[in-house]
């Protein structure tokens, strides 16, 4: 610190003053320094947290289809049983559709971790959302064997700029929450219309209400409202339909109903301000 004046020497009056400034100053840089200090203890142990809560849902959901892949396997490898066609199909329909599961649980956590990186970048193209739900419902037909599923989309959809494996992954994800939170033998009801510059996707369900104070963080990441011992699960499936969703310039929400429990996502229609494409059977038609 410097000072000017016109004398050479301070009066001891403003000797006192200036050192009085001088450790109020030194006080706030020090509760600065303790602020960042616990700040940065606190973002460690916060992220411990979640380093802890990602191994642990993770070690849990790759024990059980691991464990059905082994069985399976072992089965098949086994001379002791004279597996007939039947069977030996059954056999491998698990191990397939327990691939799949590894498959989506893998995805998730790359999902995750290029959206906190920013790096996810949807290559949107011209897609079909009907087609995009008839890949999705082919491959989770095992899931869905307890859950009838009912789409009803709008006749004139049109295009809309995506990235097919992603909103792929939305529909999954909310089908999969779907499945686990629904009392089975309950319609799972898919639903599509145009609003506006928007197309407007509904999933709905027949699971419990979720408390409002709750509906928002849903869709945070290992946030649950159902306790990890009842529903297994990583914890970031609906957080990744966000990112993806947001990424696409859309916007996710739930909503408690009446009757039903809802998903609703939007995603633009136009791409660079190019309108949307209709499909080429309507242009036929």
């Amino acid at each position: 610190m410097r000072l000017w004046q016109a004398s050479a020497q301070l009066s001891s009056q403003e000797t006192r003053l200036l050192e009085a400034y001088t450790s109020q100053g030194a006080l706030s840089l020090e509760r600065i320094r303790l602020a960042r200090s616990e700040n940065k203890a606190r973002v460690l142990e916060e992220s411990d947290q979640l380093k802890s809560s990602l191994l642990n849902s993770v070690s849990h959901e790759l024990r059980s289809p691991l464990a059905a892949i082994k069985a399976s396997v072992s089965s098949l490898r086994s001379g002791a049983v004279d597996w007939n066609i039947a069977a030996r199909e059954d056999l491998l329909a698990t191990i397939e559709e327990e691939t799949d599961h590894l498959n989506l649980l893998v995805g998730n956590l790359l999902d995750m971790s290029r959206i906190e990186s920013g790096a996810m970048k949807p290559q949107k193209k011209w897609n079909s959302i009907s087609e995009i739900v008839t890949g999705v419902v082919t491959k989770m037909r095992k899931q869905l064997q307890d859950h009838p599923l009912e789409i009803d989309f709008a006749q004139d959809l049109p295009l809309v700029p995506t990235d097919y494996v992603m909103i792929g992954q939305v529909f999954t994800n909310l089908i999969s929450n779907s499945v686990k939170y629904a009392p089975a033998n309950t319609a799972i009801e898919l639903k599509a219309n145009k609003e506006g510059d928007f197309l407007h996707i509904r999933v709905l369900n027949h699971s419990p209400a979720v408390p409002a104070e709750h509906l928002e963080r849903i869709f945070d990441k290992f946030y649950r409202v159902t306790a990890a011992d009842r529903i297994t699960g990583t914890g970031l499936g609906l957080s990744i339909c966000k990112g993806i969703v947001e990424a696409h310039g859309g916007r996710i929400w739930a909503e408690n109903q009446p009757e039903n429990f809802v998903f609703h996502f939007t995603l633009p229609l136009s791409l660079d301000g190019v309108l949307p494409k209709y499909p080429q059977e309507t242009i036929d038609e």
